[in-house]
């Protein structure tokens, strides 16, 4: 299976109103509150999970603030977890038109891939409920422990991409790139493109159809402002596609935002960006479409 895509990237945060008030600092309109959700009960009813999320959408790809909704709710244990190791990125989807081919595909080639799960999010706008719908497929942990790897199909990709949804101030249109800082690059980047069925290059980055995954050691946290604590493995940074620099950066020092200017990019160290690395890049020619 190829034709993957860098579809989103989930940044795991310990208070999602202080997470969202800082996304629209850097400039980006976020999706109201959005809730997870049980499947419908035989009463009729849908339960809430304990977390909930904003969306940065952009015209390819988006950014997901994931954090706690309800401290008492029994469903939060996988989120707890992965705060309790670091906020910040702890998500990376691969988007997919053919869920069932993904995991065909990957059973073929000897991996234990279950069937793709069916997922369902209420979305709620000016009084109407619509159901947001999707399909996933989990990528083994016992092959890619460094983070949440999984790929997605959309149902019903109308609902989140709308385009008054994508209008930022930043500029930002595209999902470029996610970085992993890993112990040996080379070696992660060829576990994750045996899943991908991509070729690493030389730098042990990967090409998607459409984005990139780039495998770094753990000398780019220090470059990059890290914590002293922070750590390999570690999911660690996106690139975002902008339509004009300096427009972003106009838009970053409206929000007191602290920036970088570093060749041909603008950098938002990760205390700035929720625990994420943050380059703004100019967008590749077609993002904008």
């Amino acid at each position: 299976m190829t034709g993957f895509t860098l579809d989103h990237v989930g940044i795991a945060v310990p208070d999602l109103d202080a997470a969202a008030t800082q996304f629209r600092k850097l400039g980006f309109r976020l999706t109201p509150r959005g809730y997870h959700t049980l499947p419908v009960q035989q009463d009729g009813t849908r339960p809430k999970v304990g977390t909930g999320n904003h969306c940065a959408m952009l015209t390819q790809g988006y950014i997901e603030l994931i954090g706690i909704t309800d401290p008492a709710s029994p469903n939060i244990g996988r989120l707890l977890q992965a705060l309790s190791r670091h906020a910040g990125l702890q998500l990376v989807a691969f988007g997919t038109p053919d869920a069932q081919a993904t995991a065909s595909a990957l059973q073929r080639l000897g991996i234990a891939a279950a069937a793709p799960r069916p997922l369902e999010r209420p979305i709620e706008e000016d009084g109407r409920a619509e159901l947001a719908r999707f399909e996933l497929v989990e990528f083994p942990s016992e092959i890619l422990s460094e983070g949440h790897f999984f790929a997605i199909r959309h149902a019903t990709p109308e609902l989140l991409w709308k385009p008054a949804l994508m209008r930022h101030e930043n500029g930002a249109v595209s999902l470029a790139a996610v970085t992993v800082a890993v112990a040996d690059p080379a070696d992660f980047a060829g576990r994750l493109g045996r899943l991908l069925t991509i070729e690493p290059d030389d730098r042990a980055s990967l090409a998607l159809a459409r984005g990139r995954v780039d495998a770094v050691d753990g000398g780019w946290l220090a470059d990059r402002a890290f914590d002293a604590k922070a750590a390999v493995p570690f999911v660690a940074g996106i690139s975002v596609g902008v339509a004009d620099l300096d427009a972003t950066a106009r838009a970053l020092a409206a929000g007191s935002v602290p920036f970088e200017r570093v060749r041909a990019s603008i950098r938002v160290a990760p205390e700035h960006a929720c625990g994420a690395s943050i380059e703004f890049c100019q967008a590749a020619e077609g993002a904008h479409a």
